[in-house]
């Protein structure tokens, strides 16, 4: 049972995301002594607040995710709770314990979230491949989420920044509102025809996002915001782009084509449940420039995504550098990553 509650949570101090954790867990685990609750603070996020609460065992922990500043904007939350559910129910995602005001709260996955060394670990990767794969068999396909959504967050940029260094530095880069929705109607146009596979996504496998439960071997995923369909390639590009890192990046972490080859042969054996000898080399070939371009697409996609956060979030985060540092490496792969060629490219 979800727990509907009429609260508001302050996700801005410890005290206030403690206390309603408090209030969380008195609604959804009333057995617990409340008095001697226990907390952690984590921040793998840049959007939201997440705070975990226990009483006596830390593995039955329940999470409680509060709502960066104007999210809202960003993500249909209706269309996020359902996911929860449906996820759940297929045995991809946690169970929804509760809905408030501001945010929601969902059972603890058992692990930690993966590193940028973890995901070149080959019982990880591959396991990231198969849970991946289990994912995209979800029946909950409609429209791609990509580019209406990349619409929507272009529509919501201001024409020019608040701050005049930073629209300055967006003019000097040829990145300005306008630039941005030309490169968007490119990527459509050149993506858009290849004839991607549309399936059930979850748009958005940071690594903080993959959970390594590493006493079981197996990979989870958390945080279905962005879930919703899109064109299949899709989560893999975004995935092997968030390699990287997020705090210190560094793009040599981005992964070279004999890597991306194994990683797209085991995740083509699950999907299509064979062994990984049956999957064909041409298939490989095929999704591999495939991923390719769809990770320019990422690219835009977070680098207009850190401009909107840069108006408007409270976290203390450079979005505005992150932006650049996307977009930039949009500028530097475009040319080389569009002329990829394979069957239907």
């Amino acid at each position: 049972m979800v727990h509907n509650l009429d609260l508001v949570i302050d996700g801005l101090t410890k005290e206030g995301l403690f206390k309603g954790a408090t209030e969380i867990a008195k609604s959804v685990r009333a057995d617990w002594d409340h008095d001697k609750l226990q907390f952690k603070l984590y921040t793998d996020g840049i959007t939201n607040q997440l705070v975990g609460v226990w009483y006596d065992d830390r593995e039955k922990q329940i999470l409680v995710r509060v709502y960066g500043n104007k999210t809202e904007m960003f993500i249909d939350r209706d269309a996020e709770r359902r996911n929860i559910e449906v996820l759940h129910k297929a045995g991809c995602g946690p169970e929804l314990l509760a809905t408030f005001s501001n945010g929601v709260s969902y059972e603890f996955t058992k692990g930690n979230p993966t590193s940028e060394d973890d995901v070149l670990q080959e019982p990880i990767w591959k396991d990231i491949t198969r849970e991946l794969a289990k994912l995209h068999h979800i029946k909950e396909v409609g429209s791609p989420l990509l580019f209406p959504k990349l619409r929507h967050f272009l529509s919501l940029l201001p024409d020019t920044m608040n701050d005049a260094t930073q629209q300055q530095r967006l003019v000097d880069k040829g990145y300005t509102k306008s630039k941005l929705e030309e490169e968007a109607n490119l990527l459509e146009d050149r993506l858009g025809s290849l004839g991607c596979p549309i399936v059930f996504s979850h748009n958005d496998i940071l690594l903080g996002n993959v959970i390594w439960d590493k006493s079981a071997k197996k990979a989870s995923f958390i945080d279905y915001e962005y879930g919703a369909s899109n064109y299949q390639p899709y989560d893999i590009a975004n995935h092997f782009n968030e390699f990287v890192g997020v705090e210190n990046i560094d793009y040599n972490r981005y992964p070279n084509e004999e890597f991306q080859r194994n990683w797209i042969k085991s995740y083509l054996s699950h999907y299509q449940n064979v062994s990984p000898e049956k999957v064909e080399e041409s298939q490989i070939s095929q999704w591999y420039v495939w991923v390719n371009k769809f990770a320019l697409a990422s690219h835009v996609f977070w680098g207009v995504w850190a401009l909107l956060q840069a108006c408007h979030s409270s976290i203390d985060f450079d979005f505005f550098g992150y932006a650049l540092i996307r977009l930039d490496e949009y500028t530097k792969r475009k040319e080389e990553c569009l002329a990829l060629m394979g069957e239907g490219s």
